[in-house]
């Protein structure tokens, strides 16, 4: 799959990666993509990744009442279950 994203990519285009970087415990069929994983299907490419996202189940309890709370929490890396990236071929 990455290979036909990056064939239909325009010279100028990027890739916007956003995906799990954590398995999801109460649903197995849902498996995170580590960033080693992402640069091993991405090698012709620069790459720009960040862990984001407030683990939804701590957002859900907590933003409700406290976003600065939320917030704070969203700052602990371990607490984000996401990655969102940029993917630009090398030219």
């Amino acid at each position: 799959m990455a290979n036909e994203m990056l064939r239909v990519l325009k010279p100028e285009g990027c890739v916007l990666w956003f995906d799990f970087r954590v398995n999801n415990p109460k649903n197995n069929q849902v498996k995170g993509i580590d960033a080693a994983e992402i640069r091993s299907l991405f090698r012709q490419c620069d790459i720009q990744l960040a862990s984001a996202l407030l683990a939804p189940p701590i957002a859900r309890q907590v933003a409700g009442w406290s976003k600065p709370l939320a917030e704070l929490l969203r700052a602990v890396p371990l607490l984000r279950t996401h990655y969102v990236g940029l993917i630009r071929k090398k030219h």
